[in-house]
């Protein structure tokens, strides 16, 4: 490998060990033409991979391997991974092996005829209903925000100084690709093919996938709180028009009932409606409260650079 490098693949790691050696095995036989360094970024897996890590570090000198001290989720991994990285480009990909390294040369091709500082390769995943939900519904509120909000994967190319400079900014909560979007609309998007051979387990359970996108919608853009905002306009509409109409009834009707239900109905929803958006905007005040106490980001317990 020569000093200069051209590309950095980053991949998280959590709980593979079944897949970890084929997965280094895959990159370095597929890239073998490209300059290119390999770091891999255990998100404290509870099985045996950070030992799998080790013995390709004997194998593979050449390769970076990092274990975090606590799970921090796929995100924060890749930003550690991007933050030892040295490449004029980082590649970053799962490590289901979902889409093959091989795919990487159609994003090459399409960054160097756009000149585009990120590309992503967008497929269908072979994921279960549950996630594919969840994913569906994290796009189509993103969509609202932006064209390209919610589109891309985790199978990416971003121009290395570009991503650096997001990982150094950002300290405490990350989803790349919300954040990539604050930088650059320079982005590009190409279809690439995926691996039918690939592992369609998840390896989180239902709880994290919910907590996951809820974490996505709430810290990586305001669309609660545009939502809080709209719910807003229409109840006060809503209210509006109760009012104006037992007034109506009240002077042009005449007539002297006391309404109890529809007063105590109205109350109770507008209540309901009012501790509702004091939820949501005490999780962003939360949020503030650990950005203000400088909360670490991820903490590396072990590397072999």
């Amino acid at each position: 490998m020569s000093s200069h490098v051209t590309y950095s693949l980053v991949i998280p790691v959590y709980n593979n060990q079944e897949g970890v050696t084929i997965l280094v095995e895959t990159v370095f036989t597929t890239l073998t033409a490209t300059s290119f360094e390999l770091i891999l970024v255990d998100d404290f897996s509870s099985d045996l991979t950070w030992k799998k890590l080790k013995e390709l570090k004997q194998r593979y000198p050449e390769i970076k391997i990092i274990r975090l001290s606590k799970n921090v989720g796929q995100h924060v991994a890749t930003l550690c991974g991007i933050n030892e990285s040295l490449g004029e480009f980082v590649l970053t990909m799962d490590d289901d092996l979902n889409v093959l390294p091989s795919e990487f040369s159609k994003l090459i091709e399409t960054r160097n005829q756009a000149s585009a500082k990120v590309v992503y390769g967008e497929f269908e995943s072979n994921f279960g209903w549950k996630r594919k939900l969840l994913t569906f519904l994290y796009k189509k509120a993103s969509k609202i925000e932006g064209e390209n909000k919610g589109r891309g994967s985790s199978f990416r190319l971003i121009e290395g100084q570009l991503a650096r400079t997001m990982a150094s900014q950002h300290s405490n909560f990350v989803f790349i690709d919300e954040f990539l979007l604050w930088y650059t609309d320079e982005v590009e998007f190409v279809q690439v093919e995926k691996n039918e051979n690939a592992s369609t387990v998840s390896r989180y359970s239902t709880r994290d996938l919910i907590q996951k996108t809820g974490h996505l919608i709430m810290y990586s853009s305001d669309f609660p709180l545009k939502l809080v905002t709209y719910l807003g306009f229409i109840m006060s509409g809503v209210n509006l028009l109760i009012g104006v109409f037992f007034l109506y009834r009240k002077f042009i009707d005449k007539i002297t009932e006391e309404g109890y239900a529809s007063l105590i109905v109205s109350i109770l929803f507008s209540t309901g409606l009012i501790i509702f958006s004091l939820g949501i905007l005490s999780q962003y005040v939360r949020k503030i409260l650990r950005n203000q106490n400088n909360e670490p980001l991820y903490y590396i317990s072990d590397k072999e650079c």
